[in-house]
């Protein structure tokens, strides 16, 4: 009797600690999964080399606009709706919603381009559309459009696609732009051969990866070919400091050029290490900063640069800010030396519901 009592006693025991590794396990993962970020998030921690092929998302941490340069991590983050605005920059809003066992992504205005920096464009206004599934591998599909015109540029047009996936610990992707046209002042300039590839591995805590981007244009009735290219090497981490804190780093390599004609007209080569801590101050407001530093490089860009943000937390919305004064019209940034308590104060907010 009493070895059947201590048995049953076991068996609820080993019940309850299975019950109990489940929850720990449940939140672990909504804890891996509730790190959403913004473009105030990414300009303070910086992007590890993502800035090759897309002007959001990083290569060494986790971030909801990954999606941009590999779509399959619309998997990662789901049902959010956020709306971004900066001084400089347009206004922009997206969300992703689940539908039975996809994933479906919306983004409209994004700024700075479509997914490779040779066909970008500021004043363009962009729409993102990605779709994703879990299969045992995730994996996600993008499309991108965008159109402007303003008085340097009558009419620019392009739309692009790429596709990822995530397996094993290997993030791979690509990217290309399907039709690219400029006209102005008469001049037609078609972007063809215009992709980019790349990966990143998750080995524990550490991220290797690499990723490659090359474009060519050519005018209109002319032989006038310009070639550009670019890659970035690096490596990042991304670990717990203590209860509420996180830090980041990364160190890599990137390389560019442009040649028309089959003479190069420019390059650039850096170094740059980069790192960020976020912490938990409080239950309603998370506190962040970053440095950029850059070992080896040529070209005007500052050698070092250093960022301050946070978030505040109500409920389900989540508001980012990125400190600094950001007088665009003065030319200003975030690192501007002119910070103080005004109009520019925060240089880009988002904010963004998540159920």
């Amino acid at each position: 009797m009493e070895c059947d009592f201590i048995n049953t006693l076991y068996r609820g025991d080993l019940s309850m600690n299975k019950r109990i590794v489940s929850a720990l396990v449940l939140a672990g993962m909504i804890a891996s999964t509730s790190a959403f970020a913004s473009k105030a998030r990414e300009l303070v921690l910086g992007q590890g080399g993502a800035e090759v092929v897309s002007g959001y998302g990083s290569f060494y941490y986790d971030d909801v606009y990954n999606m941009f340069y590999n779509p399959a991590y619309i998997n990662d983050y789901k049902n959010w709706v956020a709306f971004e605005k900066g001084t400089v920059g347009n206004a922009e809003f997206g969300f992703a919603s689940s539908m039975m066992n996809f994933n479906m992504g919306l983004y409209f205005n994004r700024f700075g381009g479509t997914q490779n920096l040779a066909a970008a464009d500021g004043d363009a206004s962009i729409v993102d559309l990605m779709f994703g599934g879990d299969t045992g591998v995730k994996w996600g599909l993008g499309l991108n459009y965008g159109a402007s015109k303003s008085s340097a540029i009558v009419d620019h047009n392009f739309f692009g696609a790429r596709v990822g996936v995530s397996v094993a610990g290997f993030d791979p992707f690509i990217g290309f732009t399907l039709a690219a046209q400029d006209k102005a002042l008469g001049t037609k300039t078609n972007t063809y051969n215009d992709m980019n590839a790349g990966i990143r591995y998750h080995y524990g805590e550490w991220v290797p990866y690499a990723v490659f981007n090359s474009a060519k244009t050519k005018v209109e009735a002319t032989t006038i070919e310009t070639k550009t290219s670019a890659y970035a090497l690096g490596i990042g981490r991304e670990t717990k400091l203590a209860e509420g804190a996180r830090l980041v780093y990364s160190l890599y390599y990137k390389h560019g050029e442009t040649k028309t004609a089959d003479v190069k007209t420019a390059s650039f080569m850096a170094i740059p290490m980069q790192a960020g801590v976020e912490a938990d101050a409080l239950s309603w407001l998370t506190l962040r900063a970053g440095v950029n530093q850059v070992l080896i490089g040529n070209g005007a860009a500052k050698k070092t640069s250093a960022k301050v943000g946070g978030t505040f937390h109500v409920s389900k919305v989540d508001l980012d800010y990125a400190f600094g004064n950001g007088n665009a019209a003065g030319g200003d940034s975030s690192d501007s030396a002119d910070v103080g308590f005004d109009a520019n104060t925060f240089h880009q907010i988002s904010m963004r519901y998540s159920w």
